[in-house]
């Protein structure tokens, strides 16, 4: 694969859909779009902790790219299901050598997990204030796995919040 095989590979997560959600009934963002808000919150929380913001930022752009190729599994198929994940990784992104070394860094993958985490946080926020009430569990779930004290903190602002309030904030 090339960079232009790349770009069209990149393309699919458009049509990659987050699988969880369909579980009880919610019409799922896409894969893509998730690894784009994963991305400015990786690039947020890098910078409280003292990590360079701009190689957490493209780590989280690109964590789940492999699954172009695996699919987004829910907790249920997984299950059952053994995909090969670092296979995966190392194809789907083998024209981007530095990404899979950006994966290599321990303290930069912590920030990136968590950026993955409150992402799945936030989407299920705003899910429950449009009232998903099995939404709750993905929250508790997500929230027990974060490790980074930016993370918490984060958590605990988005918690008090209308997921939907600057909206109207900003039509004043």
């Amino acid at each position: 694969m090339d960079e232009v095989d790349f770009v069209f590979q990149a393309g699919a997560l458009r049509r990659v859909e987050r699988s969880g959600w369909k579980t009880i009934g919610i019409q799922p963002e896409s894969v893509a779009e998730h690894s784009y808000r994963s991305a400015i919150i990786a690039y947020l929380l890098a910078k409280k902790e003292g990590i360079d913001p701009h190689r957490a930022a493209l780590a989280a752009l690109m964590h789940d790219m492999h699954e172009t190729r695996t699919s987004d599994l829910h907790l249920i198929a997984k299950k059952y299901i053994t995909v090969d994940k670092e296979k995966a990784e190392r194809e789907s992104l083998a024209p981007l050598p530095e990404v899979l070394e950006l994966f290599k860094d321990e303290k930069l993958m912590r920030v990136v997990k968590d950026a993955d985490r409150l992402e799945l946080i936030f989407q299920a926020k705003e899910y429950k204030d449009l009232g998903n009430r099995y939404v709750q569990e993905w929250i508790d779930n997500a929230s027990a796995l974060l490790s980074t004290d930016s993370a918490k903190g984060m958590l605990a602002e988005a918690a008090k919040r209308d997921a939907f309030g600057w909206l109207f904030e900003a039509r004043k």
